[in-house]
């Protein structure tokens, strides 16, 4: 490999390393030179080594993250090879692509960053280029995202005319931005600190006083639609709306909503006697020691537990791939991609995205399809310590909610 090939490589992987940081300007610059420095190569392997350049530095937290997510049973080494798996398999679409025929590069290069989009690679698609479109073009919904599409290709075919086009246009779209819209005034989202309330044994003890808190804070907002993060309620049965109930009763006779990131258990299901006991438990929680979590299998669904003036469930459509959910093993929580993307929720239509999905682009345009009024983002970041990987989240539900012009709120756990 020639000096420069392997200067434009290290270009890639610094470009990641930008991105990483979560900061606008990382993306957007990551937006314009990706493609260049990656299809401009002169063999399909210097393509292929660029584009695992870029995204092993976009996605080094996840080395970090993984480690702390997957638990004590995952090995640095595990972790490691997360993040090496999920680099390589993102970098492919740009090898499969690659070509010397300059006109091509019109339609090929738009189309490896689709393919990173749409599943099978968009259940993995972190660091997409593609979430610089709220920025380059907030506003201009999908129209900004063809744009940006069509831009990717024009600055590889004819980086001159592509680079001044798409740059002219994304000044225009940004001078003429009125600001980000901001959330309806009666809805609020809660920052908690409940640390990993749904991760490792169970303290009863500890649950039982994070209920506490959260029916207090809860009944005590101003706000007629109450949002908190992911899992912060670790095991929702019907022992838990029972133990709910007057916080629920109260908040529905004060026209008021809650809405709670829990997990369901699936199997096996609780008896009455079960329900009975798990109250008495949580009533004498002060006397309880923690205890092991139920054996793997277990097989579980991240939600949206909604109650008070309004009672359903919201299911979450792409958990996290392999720790959450996992093809090639029993437990874990499914993947479905079929599910509602919307839930009509205190007058508006809400499209929840339940921690993992704010940052993949495929569970968030898919949303958008279904014409939300209002993005909502539920994250328990208790893992990601030491990580940009909150920041990300939150770069990412800003973009998509400023090309779309749709205002978001997003509650997080630490």
């Amino acid at each position: 490999m020639k000096i420069q090939h392997a200067l434009s490589c290290l270009a890639t992987v610094v470009l990641g390393l930008a991105v990483s940081g979560a900061h606008p300007a990382g993306i957007g610059a990551a937006f314009l030179l990706l493609p260049a420095f990656t299809f401009w190569q002169p063999s399909r392997r210097i393509c292929y080594t660029a584009a695992t350049g870029y995204y092993a530095g976009a996605l080094w937290p996840l080395a970090v993250g993984a480690k702390n997510f997957f638990g004590p049973g995952v090995s640095v080494v595990g972790a490691m090879a997360f993040w090496a798996v999920c680099a390589v398999l993102l970098a492919l679409p740009y090898a499969l692509l690659w070509t010397d025929k300059t006109r091509q590069l019109l339609w090929r290069a738009p189309i490896a960053l689709l393919l990173g989009v749409i599943p099978p690679l968009g259940l993995i698609g972190f660091a997409s280029p593609l979430t610089a479109s709220g920025f380059l073009f907030p506003a201009w919904s999908w129209g900004g995202f063809a744009l940006s599409l069509a831009g990717c290709g024009m600055i590889v075919a004819y980086p001159t005319v592509g680079f001044i086009g798409l740059t002219a246009m994304a000044l225009v779209a940004n001078i003429l931005h009125p600001g980000d819209r901001q959330p309806p005034s009666d809805w609020q989202a809660v920052d908690t600190h409940l640390g990993a309330i749904s991760h490792g044994p169970v303290s009863p003890m500890r649950e039982y006083l994070a209920a506490q808190e959260i029916q207090a804070q809860a009944v005590a907002s101003s706000a007629r639609i109450v949002v908190f993060p992911e899992s912060v309620v670790p095991r929702w049965t019907k022992s838990t709306d029972l133990f709910w109930k007057p916080t629920i009763d109260t908040l529905r006779q004060n026209g008021k909503v809650v809405v709670i990131g829990a997990l369901i258990p699936e199997s096996p299901p609780l008896s009455n006697a079960d329900i009975h006991a798990a109250i008495e438990l949580l009533r004498t929680a002060h006397a309880a020691q923690p205890i092991p979590r139920q054996a793997e299998p277990y097989s579980y669904r991240s939600v949206a537990i909604i109650r008070g003036n309004q009672s359903c469930v919201f299911f979450q459509r792409v958990p996290v791939p392999v720790s959450v959910w996992k093809p090639f093993s029993r437990g874990g929580a499914p993947l479905d991609l079929g599910g509602p993307a919307v839930v009509e929720l205190g007058g508006e239509r809400a499209a929840l995205l339940i921690c993992y999905e704010e940052i993949i682009p495929w569970t968030v345009l898919t949303a958008a399809l279904a014409h939300p009024t209002l993005f909502v983002g539920m994250s328990n970041d208790h893992w990601a310590t030491g990580t940009p990987i909150p920041q990300w989240q939150a770069l990412c539900l800003r973009a998509w909610s400023r090309l779309f012009s749709v205002p978001y709120l997003l509650a997080v756990n630490t």
